[in-house]
């Protein structure tokens, strides 16, 4: 795959519209030896931190506020991690003024989430994402089917074999091969 391109698409739509669009990457599940890459590890990072955080008044804003402070699981998300999870990138909160009181955070990804594990099960509407490991395509399409929602699923490649397999045994509305899956029109 492209891993500059899937790096760049991947956090575009995790993190666009504040990770609260219902098409927003909350999970990337990495194949074989991208999973241990260091390199693509540090391109997540440099993506999500390069990112500017502000009011959608300012123009220059690529993540804006969420839509309310956020409670219940979105804010177990952004604050906290299960047993084997780390940040890769470690969400913050933010003060853009008091109009804006607790719904200005920073993105986040959580890397090291585990198969069944409540952020693999549960997606959350916000500016965090987790990433999960899989040794060969067939068990990724596995963790990815095991959610129970699926409205969008991506996948990088250039393998028409892999493509052929992902396209046959995935389970979700909308598919998109090598682009973002936020914001992009179906096609």
């Amino acid at each position: 795959a492209d891993l500059d391109l899937a790096a760049s698409d991947l956090i575009k739509s995790a993190f666009g519209h504040a990770g609260q669009k219902c098409s927003a990457a909350s999970l990337a599940i990495l194949v074989g030896p991208v999973g241990r890459s260091q390199r693509f590890a540090r391109q997540l990072v440099d993506a999500t931190t390069s990112l500017r955080v502000g009011p959608p008044t300012d123009a220059l804003s690529e993540v804006g506020p969420v839509v309310e402070v956020p409670s219940g699981k979105l804010e177990w998300a952004l604050t906290t991690l299960d047993e084997g999870e780390r940040w890769l990138v470690e969400p913050a909160l933010l003060d853009h003024g008091p109009e804006y009181t607790g719904r200005f955070w920073t993105p986040g990804i959580r890397v090291g989430v585990a198969a069944g594990s409540r952020f693999h099960r549960e997606e959350f509407f916000g500016p965090v994402m987790g990433v999960m490991h899989a040794g060969s395509l067939s068990e990724a399409i596995e963790l990815q089917n095991a959610v129970a929602y699926g409205l969008t699923a991506g996948l990088y490649t250039q393998n028409p074999d892999d493509l052929a397999l992902w396209l046959h045994r995935v389970e979700a509305g909308n598919l998109y091969v090598n682009s973002g899956i936020s914001g992009a029109i179906v096609q």
